[in-house]
């Protein structure tokens, strides 16, 4: 039995446990928090709700940086949340961003005509392909009122938890923290990716659903888990609702799914898995193909048409920016010789000969950009043949695929800069390994020696984890 004077002792313990400053602390911020979330509930459709739910945003965000224990990386993924919420906040109160307008404008009215129907208790207007992401603004909407910054918010931390995911994806590939670093600084950097993160555009979504995807497929290719592919096809759903041509990277999973078993490390001729990716593959199609094949013929074979591609070309080829205007293919012979053509033109455009204007030294110095990355992926890749056949051919089949299919899709430099950094992720994974290797840019991300010896083999045994 406990006396009274033992009681009034730990009552006394209890009340100078939450009388310590950090406690008094803690309790006065939720208390103002409290009050703050209060007043500024009533303020719908203002600025000032805009800016609040972002502080909180920034706030959460921050918490969970400062969890992670490697310093560089919580700096690097600082600087890209910073980098893309700078852009959005000047789109929003200074001055309006490139690209930010035409599409950009639709989808934020179409996202407010939703929310209005919402609210009315109306019909909202049907929304399809990459509309579907207006339906995004219109929750949005409906939840705070008219407030862009909330919609441009979200492109924002998909954009920097696209970093996130590509970082994680180059150590998964390469286990090395230096390439991971690498790779994740120049997405945190890249021009377009941060334009595309901070403008209410579907970019962010397709990009942020793509990665993860095909991070999931690499931790298959590593692990051999069902639940990994799975993950790796329903994420990648999304992405191809808000554009098509995203769904043609699953005939890589397709691929590898029907002839390599990861737990046995070895290919096969034919196996059940070869049948249960038909299965799915069909099941697919018919559940959800007029989601994910928006942008595509109703008859696929006609993907194979000379004459449909010739025309779906010379309609791309719009506008002053178009290129390769009136070179269609005439033949399936005439479709191979001219893809590896498109290809160069759909990465690489502006050529310096086509620079005429102001804004096309914006485009031009982007391409700039795709030409580093391009030789030193190739320096990258050259690396991880010899290190592992299995993930070179993973990256590889990903890379040519998305490439084939938007070269064809495009005839245009500036439609090609919008499409081309949906892939620069994966672009940067080889690049940085490259840029590992490089004895020009050894000065990124340093990394301690493990080996301070003579010994050779230790040495070496160092440089190969670089």
């Amino acid at each position: 039995m406990i006396s009274s004077s033992e009681a009034e002792v730990k009552d006394r313990g209890e009340m100078a446990k939450y009388a310590k400053p950090h406690s008094v602390a803690y309790f006065i911020v939720v208390s103002l928090l409290g009050v703050i979330t209060g007043a500024v509930a009533t303020a719908r459709g203002t600025d000032l709700l805009g800016l609040y739910i972002v502080l909180l945003g920034f706030a959460a965000f921050v918490f969970l940086v400062f969890s992670n224990k490697d310093a560089k990386f919580r700096n690097l993924i600082l600087l890209a949340f910073l980098l893309r919420m700078g852009l959005a906040l000047f789109h929003a109160y200074v001055k309006p961003l490139p690209d930010s307008g035409a599409d950009a404008v639709g989808f934020e009215r179409l996202g407010w005509q939703v929310a209005e129907a919402w609210l009315m208790g109306a019909e909202p207007p049907s929304l399809h392909g990459a509309f579907i992401y207006a339906n995004w603004i219109g929750v949005l909407y409906f939840l705070f009122g008219r407030i862009p910054l909330v919609a441009q918010f979200t492109n924002v931390l998909l954009g920097t938890f696209t970093v996130y995911f590509t970082w994680k994806l180059a150590l998964l590939i390469t286990n090395s923290r230096r390439v991971a670093l690498i790779s994740a600084l120049i997405i945190a950097l890249f021009p377009t990716l941060n334009l595309y993160s901070a403008i209410t555009m579907r970019e962010s979504f397709i990009v942020f659903f793509t990665v993860i995807s095909v991070y999931c497929f690499f931790l298959w290719l590593k692990m051999g888990r069902l639940i990994q592919m799975f993950g790796a096809v329903v994420l990648l759903l999304p992405a191809s609702a808000l554009h098509g041509g995203m769904v043609f990277i699953g005939i890589v999973y397709v691929f590898f799914f029907s002839f390599y078993h990861p737990k046995k490390k070895r290919w096969v001729a034919f196996s059940l898995n070869s049948l249960i990716a038909v299965l799915l593959v069909v099941f697919s199609l018919v559940t959800f193909g007029d989601l994910v094949t928006n942008k595509l013929p109703q008859d696929m074979s006609m993907l194979f048409s000379a004459d449909f591609l010739g025309e779906r070309t010379q309609i791309a080829a719009r506008d002053r920016a178009a290129y390769l205007t009136g070179f269609a293919p005439t033949s399936p012979l005439s479709m191979l010789l001219q893809t590896p053509l498109r290809i160069l033109y759909f990465l690489y455009t502006p050529f310096v000969w086509m620079v005429s204007a102001a804004v096309d030294i914006v485009g031009f110095f982007d391409a700039l950009l795709y030409i580093f990355l391009s030789i030193y992926a190739f320096k990258g890749l050259a690396s991880l043949w010899r290190k592992d056949k299995l993930l070179f051919w993973g990256i590889v089949l990903i890379l040519v695929v998305f490439l084939v299919v938007f070269a064809w899709g495009t005839s245009n430099y500036g439609t090609a800069i919008r499409h081309r950094q949906k892939i620069v992720w994966l672009l940067s994974v080889p690049a940085a390994i490259g840029i590992a290797k490089s004895r020009t840019w050894r000065w990124i991300y340093p990394v301690k020696a493990l080996y301070r010896g003579k010994n050779i083999n230790n040495k070496a045994a160092f440089r190969r984890n670089l």
